[in-house]
C-alpha cells in the first residue's frame, strides 16, 4: 500500500457540514467520540477540531490539536482512526501520521476500536507505536444488543434487572428525560459530586455543562434526572452517533435510600432514548478488563458487577498508543514535557490536559 499524503485534506465546509452522515459511513458505524459536539466539548480544554478526509478510502477521522509551545502540535485522534483491524488501522494512521507531520505535528496519539489481543497489541508494538494511559472512558465495556422490539431487548437482561426495572415504576420512582437547562445540569453535577465523594475527581462545572447542553442542544445527547417523591435522587446523560447509543454519565444521592431498581430503571431509559435515535448497540461505557471484572479490590468492580447484569459480554480495546513523528519534540515531551503539561492544566484549570 502506498502511504502517501496528497490524497489527505482538511474536509471542505459541506463536509464538514455533513460530518455525521461521514462518520456514520466508516468501518463501525461511528464513534460519538468522532462526533463534532464532541470536539465542541474538548474545546473547553483547548482543544481545536481538524476534520481530516480522503478522497481514496480513508475514513474521516476527527482530530483534536493542541498547541505545545516550542514542540509544535500534537494530534490526538478520540476512538479512531476507523478501520476494520489492527492491519487495516496502523496503514491508515501511518497515512496520518505523515499527514500530521506535514502540518507540524510532533506526536500522533491514537485510540482506536481494535480489540486487545496478544498480536494485535504485538502489531502495534512492532510498527513503532507506544502504549499509553487511557483517555477515553470505555477502553473496556459492556455493550448491549438492543435491537428487536422492547421485548426482545429486556429479556436479554438478567432477571434480577428486569425485576428491578419493573419495581422501580411500581413504587413510583420517575426516571424524566430533561432539558440541559443551567438548573437541570446543576442538579446532575451534584449527583456527581455526591457519587464521587472524594472517589474520583469531578472536571469543572462548566466542562460538563458544555459537554451535556452542546450534546443535547444538537439532539445527540439527553439528561435523564431520576425522582422519588419529588425529589431529584439519580441522574444519567447519554449521547449516540451512528447505531450506537452510549451511557455517559451517571450519578445518584448518597443523602438518603435510593428506591430499589432507579438505576436500573435509569439506564432503561437511556437505551429506550437511543432505539428512538436508531442505535442498535447500546455501550454501558467502562468497565474492568474482561480478566479484571472478578478482581473486587479493582476500582471499577461495582460498577462493572452492575453492568454485567445487562450483559455479561465485555470487550476489551487496545487502548492509546503514541506514534512519535519529530524524534526531539516527542523525547523532550515524554521526559518532562506531558508531566508539565498535566500539573499545569490541574493547577490552573482544575482539569486533566487530556
Amino acid at each position: 500500500m502506498v502511504l502517501d499524503t496528497a490524497s489527505l485534506r482538511i474536509a471542505s465546509e459541506a463536509e464538514a457540514a455533513r460530518w455525521s452522515e461521514l462518520i456514520a459511513d466508516t468501518p463501525g458505524g461511528g464513534e460519538v467520540w468522532q462526533t463534532r459536539e464532541y470536539a465542541a466539548a474538548k474545546a473547553f480544554q483547548g482543544y481545536r477540531e481538524r476534520l481530516i478526509v480522503g478522497d481514496d478510502g480513508f475514513p474521516a477521522t476527527l482530530v483534536l490539536v493542541k498547541r505545545v509551545p516550542l514542540l509544535g502540535e500534537l494530534w490526538y485522534v478520540p476512538g479512531g482512526p476507523a478501520a476494520e483491524g489492527a492491519e487495516r488501522t496502523i496503514a491508515q494512521s501511518a497515512r496520518l501520521a505523515k499527514y500530521a507531520r506535514s502540518q507540524g505535528a510532533f506526536l500522533l496519539k491514537i485510540e482506536p476500536r481494535v480489540l486487545r489481543t496478544a498480536e494485535s497489541l504485538a502489531a502495534f508494538a512492532q510498527a513503532g507505536y507506544r502504549a499509553n494511559v487511557r483517555i477515553l472512558p470505555n477502553e473496556s465495556t459492556v455493550l448491549l444488543d438492543v435491537s428487536g422490539d422492547e421485548a426482545e431487548v429486556m429479556g436479554r437482561f438478567s432477571s434480577s434487572t428486569r425485576t428491578k426495572i419493573r419495581k422501580a415504576d411500581k413504587t413510583g420512582f420517575e426516571a424524566r428525560r430533561v432539558e440541559t437547562t443551567d438548573e437541570n445540569c446543576r442538579i446532575m453535577y451534584a449527583l456527581l459530586g455526591e457519587t464521587g465523594d472524594g472517589r474520583f475527581a469531578l472536571r469543572p462545572y462548566e466542562y460538563y455543562r458544555t459537554f451535556w447542553q452542546t450534546f443535547q442542544e444538537a439532539g445527540r445527547g439527553q439528561l435523564v434526572l431520576g425522582y422519588a417523591d419529588g425529589v431529584a435522587v439519580a441522574g444519567m446523560f447519554g449521547i449516540v452517533a451512528g447505531h450506537t447509543s452510549c451511557y455517559k454519565d451517571g450519578a445518584s444521592t448518597r443523602a438518603g435510600d435510593l428506591p430499589n431498581g432507579a438505576m436500573n430503571r435509569m439506564q432503561w431509559e437511556l437505551i429506550l432514548w437511543g432505539r428512538e435515535h436508531g442505535a442498535t448497540v447500546h455501550d454501558l461505557c467502562g468497565a474492568p478488563r474482561s480478566d479484571q471484572m472478578d478482581d473486587r479490590d479493582h476500582p471499577l468492580y461495582g460498577v462493572g458487577q452492575y453492568k454485567l447484569r445487562f450483559s455479561k459480554d465485555v470487550t476489551d480495546y487496545v487502548g492509546v498508543f503514541d506514534l512519535p513523528l519529530r524524534g526531539f519534540a516527542t523525547k523532550v515531551w515524554e521526559t518532562i514535557g506531558d508531566r508539565i503539561a498535566r500539573r499545569v492544566s490541574l493547577a490552573l484549570k482544575h482539569d486533566s490536559y487530556y
